[in-house]
């Protein structure tokens, strides 16, 4: 795990115990911050950019970086995806993922244009299902060019494959674009998410880039209805 995830999700428990409960809700500065997780100021904002990301400090340039008055709501089982750093998670119980399929095959003209490779080159075709608590909530397949994501197997493919990409490859995933959208369930999601002929999905169909801006990943999510919770928290600058 890269050691901002760490330190974020460090600093995030220590918040929620109350351990920075002062009058003005404040957190310590990031050089005092650096000084106690000995690390780099780099590391330290990469920890804290993720922490504004969900919601749960702000910064007030001149002022420093205080905590949310109202922390986002956390009593449902969350599934979402971090794009600054390119971390995706589950979280909030039980995580598991089984490999339904993982195989190379060869871009078509749709694969190309999404990923803006030549037709005919290698791309990995993996396709998954996520569970929490024993529970399918996300059954994803996902496309990835084999020249630049190398040496997958099925122990990267039932973790982490940001984490993989970050830590082995050491390359750095710096944004995605996704669209999100309803959807009726169909045999595949009948079969392996447990749903009714009638009930609906949704979908998220998503493009990943590493900070070159060269498209590593495209992929579509089909999400159970009762599990999805999308959460969006802006800043005006």
């Amino acid at each position: 795990m890269p050691k901002y995830k760490e330190i974020s999700d460090e600093i995030k428990l220590r918040i929620e115990n109350g351990v920075y409960s002062d009058k003005n809700n404040q957190i310590p500065d990031e050089i005092s911050l650096c000084n106690e997780f000995n690390c780099s100021r780099m590391t330290m904002k990469k920890a804290l950019d993720l922490l504004v990301l969900d919601g749960i400090i702000y910064r007030k340039r001149g002022h420093g970086t205080f905590i949310m008055d109202k922390l986002p709501d956390n009593s449902k089982i969350n599934i979402f995806d971090r794009d600054l750093n390119g971390l995706t998670r589950l979280s909030h119980g039980n995580v598991k993922t089984k490999v339904l399929d993982f195989k190379l095959i060869f871009a078509d003209t749709n694969l190309s244009n999404k990923l803006n490779i030549d037709e005919n080159s290698p791309v990995y075709e993996i396709l998954r299902v996520r569970y929490i608590n024993n529970e399918p909530v996300v059954l994803e397949k996902t496309f990835m060019d084999a020249t630049l994501i190398t040496g997958i197997n099925h122990s990267i493919l039932e973790h982490s494959i940001y984490d993989y990409i970050e830590s082995t490859l050491k390359l750095k995933i710096s944004s995605a674009n996704k669209i999100i959208r309803s959807d009726k369930s169909n045999k595949e999601d009948i079969k392996y998410l447990n749903l009714g002929n009638h009930d609906p999905v949704l979908e998220v169909e998503q493009i990943a880039y590493i900070n070159n801006g060269k498209a590593f990943e495209y992929s579509i999510a089909r999400h159970r209805y009762d599990k999805f919770q999308f959460t969006s928290f802006s800043v005006r600058v």
